[in-house]
């Protein structure tokens, strides 16, 4: 649906035709904010990026990190990581391990040391960085969206450094639409949702909770019909599954 289709849906359902209550500005945002919060609440929206990796082992030029920012990395619109595969000696992609400070933490409670530290001497003027580092090649990888970082276990070494050696999936957040004939880049199945989100947001604006409960009952209840249907696609992955680990 486009633009100009959604914000007709809308107003037949706040009961207005005309703009005399609602503007055509305020319902294209709620529209928008609806896509956002449909976005984010779904993940629906899915992207492929690359990270440079780079070595953690001692050198004298600059220290160096097995964290990334995700903004910069990334995107400032990543909601949540998905998969990740890391270029494995420079040669092929394998899968990581998704993992948590927490779990590292119970594997390896000094592994945050692995990268080494910054160090020096009093008899010399050489700056030895990630000094005693303990590098090899990365299995796991954690990220935090509200600490913007992701990071990769164990820290990479020489030979897993280089140029897009991270593969990222994600989910990021949905970018406002502003022309009627433009249409929101979610799957269509949830714009009729947006529908309810941005009657439900119309109606609050206003002071008519009542009325608003009912439409944001059915906006959460098709989202659990997009998440459930979503599911069933992947039917014929569990078939898959379920037919190798028979084997």
């Amino acid at each position: 649906m486009t633009l100009l289709e959604l914000r007709n849906a809308v107003r037949k359902r706040l009961g207005e035709t005309t703009a005399a209550f609602w503007t055509d500005a305020e319902i294209n945002a709620y529209v928008n904010q609806g896509a956002k919060d449909l976005s984010w609440r779904t993940k629906c929206l899915r992207t492929t990026g690359y990270i440079s990796s780079i070595s953690c082992t001692a050198n004298t030029v600059s220290a160096c990190s097995n964290e990334y920012t995700i903004s910069t990395a990334l995107s400032t619109a990543c909601y949540a990581i998905t998969e990740v595969y890391f270029k494995e000696d420079g040669t092929d992609f394998v899968r990581l391990n998704p993992t948590t400070r927490e779990e590292l933490d119970v594997q390896n409670p000094a592994w945050q040391s692995l990268i080494g530290y910054t160090y020096s001497t009093t008899a010399s003027t050489v700056t030895t960085y990630n000094y005693t580092s303990n590098t090899s090649t990365p299995t796991d990888y954690y990220w935090s969206r509200e600490e913007d970082v992701f990071g990769l276990y164990p820290p990479p070494d020489a030979d897993n450094s280089g140029t897009n050696y991270i593969k990222v999936y994600y989910a990021y957040t949905h970018t406002d639409v502003s022309t009627d004939s433009a249409s929101p880049t979610i799957p269509s199945g949830l714009h009729p949702a947006i529908i309810d989100f941005a009657t439900a947001t119309g109606l609050e604006d206003r002071g008519w909770g009542d009325r608003a409960n009912d439409f944001w009952s059915k906006y959460f209840k098709k989202i659990s019909d997009y998440v459930t249907e979503r599911k069933n696609e992947r039917e014929d992955d569990e078939l898959i599954m379920k037919s190798y680990r028979n084997v």
